[in-house]
């Protein structure tokens, strides 16, 4: 009988090890590695500041807003804000606040908490650096 039971265990325990060796955790981003960062040059950043709402954006030279579709384009006095649904980066939105010509605010987020980007705009590129939602927040 002793045998039997330490048989059973024995068996329990080596389909329970086999069983945890075969469960493969699930991807988180369907294959996508997002780069630590990217860069805008500064004419397909105007030529973002000047599209139309509901339009697609066409630049086959960046795709990280190549096929992109500008939700909204607003100006209000001397603030401007641009909203772009991204197409590389899903469930994410570019967004650009101008208050002046001085003031330039550029961000990527996401509705599922996986990707941020906080920019910077000099005078012939805007570089996106990977960064925390909290780093976005606190701006």
């Amino acid at each position: 009988m002793k045998k039997i039971k330490l048989a059973f265990l024995f068996l329990s325990i080596v389909l329970c090890i086999t069983l945890n060796a075969q469960n493969k955790p699930k991807q988180k981003s369907k294959g996508k590695n997002y780069p630590e960062s990217f860069s805008i040059q500064k004419s397909d950043f105007d030529k973002i500041m000047n599209e139309a709402g509901n339009s697609t954006l066409k630049f086959p030279s960046n795709i990280f807003i190549d096929q992109s579709f500008v939700q909204l384009n607003t100006k209000n006095g001397d603030m401007h804000f641009v909203k772009v649904k991204l197409s590389y980066f899903p469930k994410s939105y570019l967004l650009i606040q101008e208050n002046g010509v001085y003031s330039t605010v550029v961000f990527i987020m996401s509705d599922d908490k996986s990707v941020f980007y906080k920019g910077k705009l000099n005078k012939e590129i805007l570089n996106m650096k990977k960064c925390s939602e909290d780093d976005i927040v606190s701006e």
